[in-house]
């Protein structure tokens, strides 16, 4: 009986629509390390999931791709952060105390629309920022793994 080869997420290529499953954190952030080279300006991705299903973790290995060598926290408290990158800005946000109603009355659309790249968290918050530039990641935990879902939106 033949073993099958364990799939590396270097060698998983991110195109339209695909699931991917992580078991741990590390693996989470690779995967987001490995979604950021498909990153390009004016980017927004949409971060999806529950408190605690591994949204700030993936947006880490984003931050790590575009050589932020600080370690990328969760925004719950501050609106936004930003990391420089070589080409770039990163504007990673959290819009978890926000509702709907309020969220463009802080003018966020100048880091949506920057010609940055923008990664939100709880993005359901956010409605009518969608455009041809627009990534969906949906994230599922089940106890330490991640089923994550990378969508291009058009």
């Amino acid at each position: 009986m033949e073993k099958k080869k364990k799939q590396n997420i270097a060698d998983i290529n991110i195109s339209k629509s695909k699931i991917f499953l992580t078991e741990t954190p590390e693996r989470t952030r690779e995967l987001g390390e490995k979604f950021a080279k498909k990153l390009k300006k004016g980017d927004i991705v949409f971060l999806k999931g529950e408190l605690g299903s591994g949204k700030t973790t993936f947006t880490q290995g984003i931050a790590r791709a575009f050589g932020n060598k600080g370690f990328a926290r969760s925004s719950s408290f501050v609106l936004v952060s930003e990391y420089n990158a070589d080409k770039c800005s990163l504007y990673h946000l959290d819009l978890y105390r926000l509702n709907p109603a309020s969220v463009w009355d802080l003018g966020i659309e100048e880091y949506l629309f920057s010609g940055n790249i923008a990664v939100v968290e709880w993005a359901d918050r956010l409605v009518g920022a969608q455009n041809d530039n627009t990534w969906s990641v949906e994230i599922e935990s089940f106890g330490d793994k991640r089923k994550i879902k990378i969508e291009k939106r058009k």
